[in-house]
């Protein structure tokens, strides 16, 4: 199983919205065919691993880390090329959340005489975090993501943000946007830095980022480098829904998805563009900036990952913060997360948190 997850890393940033998924045949002890889900609509890792095996999977052990697929989409069921292979035993590191899934392939495979082992293990879970949350909620996985500096600036006072960290981070920024298949910035964001927002550099070309931008009053023009490439990869704006003139239609016109939300104390209901890419089968969110755009989020604690790229650089009180107004007077109110992990990354280190959600937080909001 081991073996299996670390298979399915290779599909990481070429995968979204399908989850991460490796499988390995062995037989007598040794392994006779592996391999992963690399993207969408390509073969999945069962088949890809059956294929590798040919006849000596007949009578032998699959091991794969999510349950196999028993229905249609855009590629057949697994557990049919499994029936037909032979297969005489199944490990299954972690069910599918899936509503078609959910134990029903570890049945039609039990009924059809063949042994299933389902795991339950924690770190196939995890190395899928973002597709257990979409189909568990209907929303997708947001991750937030900020450069800042020692002091917690993510811009000089003058608005000047580039570049706060170096190249390596960068890249790695380049590589969560391919992993989650979104990135939402608001409107600011566009305004200053006109960014395309796209995955670039990474050795395997991922599918089109899906472009997400909160702009309450749309000030998102037809000039703007994201706009210039709606044809090339998906952007979708959310507007108030006020924005009645002809600024959307145009915008229209030119291959961008216009959506109306709620605009409330001026800014955009994060609930309701959350529901809104999960009905568009969007599975995870890279939330990029500004600071109120990454508020929106943590405050509604609808954040459900953070990665801060520290820059060994002070920039001082007159720099731009990272995070808004959160309006805690007291320290017993701040919003608490828990250190996942502390990283280098080039000059800068990266540290990956979550939300502290457990029974200690919510004791400290009580008292």
């Amino acid at each position: 199983m081991d073996l299996a997850r670390r298979l399915a890393e290779r599909g990481r940033l070429t995968v979204a919205p399908n989850p991460l998924v490796g499988a390995v045949v062995v037989r007598d002890g040794e392994v006779v065919g592996e391999g992963w889900h690399a993207r969408a609509g390509e073969a999945h890792a069962e088949v890809r691993t059956l294929d590798a095996a040919g006849e000596a999977a007949r009578g032998a052990t699959m091991y794969v880390t999510l349950e196999p697929c028993n229905h249609h989409g855009r590629t057949p069921p697994c557990v049919e090329a499994i029936l037909r292979a032979g297969i005489s035993r199944v490990v299954i590191g972690a069910l599918d959340p899936d509503r078609r899934m959910r134990g029903r392939s570890v049945e039609m495979l039990r009924g059809a005489g063949i042994a299933v082992e389902v795991l339950d293990d924690p770190a196939c879970e995890a190395q899928n975090e973002q597709f257990f949350h979409k189909m568990r909620t209907g929303r997708p996985f947001v991750h937030v993501k900020l450069a800042t500096t020692l002091d917690g600036r993510i811009a000089a006072s003058g608005g000047d943000s580039k570049w706060v960290t170096g190249e390596a981070a960068r890249l790695r920024a380049h590589e969560l946007r391919a992993e989650a298949g979104a990135v939402l910035v608001g409107a600011g964001t566009v305004r200053a830095d006109d960014p395309t927002l796209t995955a670039r550099g990474l050795p395997e070309e991922p599918p089109a980022v899906t472009r997400v931008v909160l702009d309450p009053r749309l000030t998102t023009g037809p000039e703007s480098e994201l706009v210039r490439t709606a044809t090339k990869a998906p952007l979708v704006v959310f507007a108030g829904g006020e924005v009645q003139d002809g600024r959307a239609e145009t915008l229209r016109g030119l291959g961008v998805e216009v959506v109306g939300a709620p605009v409330v104390g001026g800014r955009m209901d994060p609930g309701f563009v959350l529901d809104e890419l999960g009905r568009r089968g969007i599975r995870g969110v890279l939330v990029e900036g500004g600071g109120e755009t990454a508020t929106g989020f943590v405050e509604g604690e609808l954040a459900d990952k953070l990665t801060l790229f520290y820059a060994p650089r002070l920039i001082g009180s007159e720099g731009v913060p990272m995070i808004g107004a959160l309006r805690a007077t007291r320290m017993a109110e701040a919003l608490r997360f828990r250190v996942s992990e502390v990283e280098k990354v080039g000059e800068d280190v990266a540290v990956t948190l979550y939300p502290a959600r457990g029974e200690e937080d919510r004791v400290h909001r009580a008292s």
